[in-house]
């Protein structure tokens, strides 16, 4: 059996105002055309289908336009998708019976029956091979806020399970990576409390397979050890700055498809425990890396291959320079060297630039120069950084005990120049400052 890993569209993102339905749409007609050249059985979408609790209505269109596409190309093809933290459960659920006739199957949250009983029904999904027969059972767990723990393990119930038999649940050694952060994790009771769940979860879906039978996981949350991504990814889970363990997956997983993180990567060395990442890069500095769709075959039980294919990159994200930082003259010659306006290129698929300026001495307006000179290139301006060469130190040189107070106006001035620039300030510069200064202690011009 083929299983296609992938996680953290973010259907209807924005990219400081840019819209991004053009790249997502190219990467859902390629993951069809994927999905059919490369014979996948099942698509595993691990959380994040949408940016936002509430989509905009083109998202919604786009979602439903792609399993429609999805299903009429390979009609055999199984789909398990489960909520991220951008996604409200309550909506992605919202169509669940109608999908679940076309074998796509969603699990938004986890709930107990009258009895106590977890509901399973939605969260252990059996996965069939091409020839029809059950190969697996996969364990869907969405995720899961603060308050959806405490509610489905009450307090008298948190208490970590003990380690099984098999050594489904074993902390690291002192010494081994990340061995303190797991520890402290041990003794949280938001963190003891999703041992329970998974603990009870993965007990009701061993009962459920048979022999022959791959467990598979599909999970969304920050697991320690993950690599964030800049200005994208938060330690989530719920509202706190947690990081989950890794056993919370037994070793007799044959894979665990995780979502969340949007740099593909492997976790704690174990080929079987993946993020596949996100398929298109979701903030500038996520340009720098290949992203990627992710692939498990299976082979009964056990895990068979994994292996990854690069999604095709629609719109390039550029920055100006590539690395570091230009001064002001440098940064417009630069954006000289951008191709010119392409009137036949639609404005959507326009490369996405970023500049970043330095700036030694202060430089009026220079925002409003760089997007003017950008007018006429075939780019649209994400965004100007300005990066100051000055010491960032707020107390500058003041010696202990000195109070503010005690400066002049001119000397506090000359010290925030220094704050965020080199050198001492311009004589045209402190001449302004003078005149200012004079103005407003004597009375000048209105």
């Amino acid at each position: 059996m083929r299983i296609l890993h992938t996680a953290d569209w973010h259907l209807g993102h924005t990219l400081r105002g840019h819209s991004r339905q053009a790249e997502h749409a190219h990467f859902l007609q390629w993951l069809v055309r994927t999905v059919v050249a490369r014979e996948v059985d099942v698509l595993l979408l691990a959380g994040d289908v949408f940016d936002s609790a509430n989509p905009p209505a083109p998202s919604w269109r786009l979602w439903f336009e792609f399993l429609g596409e999805l299903k009429r190309a390979r009609p055999a093809l199984q789909v398990v998708v489960i909520a991220g933290n951008h996604d409200s459960a309550a909506r992605l659920e919202a169509p669940r019976d109608l999908l679940a006739t076309f074998d796509v199957r969603i699990a938004g949250s986890i709930a107990r029956g009258a009895d106590g009983r977890l509901l399973t029904d939605d969260l252990l999904i059996p996965l069939k091979d091409r020839s029809g027969a059950v190969a697996a059972v996969c364990a869907a767990i969405p995720f899961l806020r603060s308050s959806d723990v405490l509610a489905l393990v009450p307090p008298p119930a948190v208490d970590a399970p003990a380690p099984a038999p098999n050594g489904d649940y074993v902390l690291p050694r002192p010494g081994e990576p990340n061995a303190e952060a797991v520890a402290a994790a041990a003794s949280d009771p938001l963190l003891d409390g999703m041992r329970a769940l998974h603990a009870e979860l993965f007990a009701a879906a061993r009962a459920q397979r048979r022999p022959g039978q791959a467990l598979v996981a599909l999970a969304h949350g920050y697991l320690v050890g993950g690599a964030l991504s800049e200005l994208s990814e938060r330690k989530v889970l719920g509202g706190n700055q947690h990081a989950l363990p890794l056993d919370l997956f037994p070793a007799d997983c044959a894979y665990v498809a995780l979502g969340h993180l949007h740099r593909p990567q492997q976790l704690g060395g174990r080929e079987h425990v993946r993020y596949s990442g996100s398929p298109i890069p979701l903030s500038m500095p996520e340009r720098e890396h290949a992203h990627h769709v992710v692939f498990a075959d299976l082979d009964g039980e056990r895990l068979e291959k994994v292996w990854s294919l690069r999604v095709p990159r629609l719109v390039p994200l550029l920055r100006v320079p590539e690395r570091g930082a230009l001064e002001p003259d440098a940064a417009l010659a630069a954006i000289d060297e951008l191709p010119p306006r392409d009137a036949d290129c639609a404005e959507e698929l326009r490369p996405l630039v970023e500049v970043v300026v330095r700036l030694p001495e202060p430089a009026p307006g220079i925002g409003e120069r760089i997007a003017q000179r950008l007018a006429d290139k075939n780019v649209r301006l994400v965004r100007v950084e300005v990066v100051l060469t000055g010491s960032d130190d707020d107390t500058g040189a003041l010696p202990r005990g000195t109070e503010l107070a005690s400066l002049s106006p001119e000397q506090v001035f000359v010290r925030r120049y220094a704050r965020d620039h080199e050198g001492v300030p311009p004589a045209p510069l402190l001449a302004a400052f003078r005149q200012l200064l004079e103005d407003v202690e004597h009375g000048g011009p209105p």
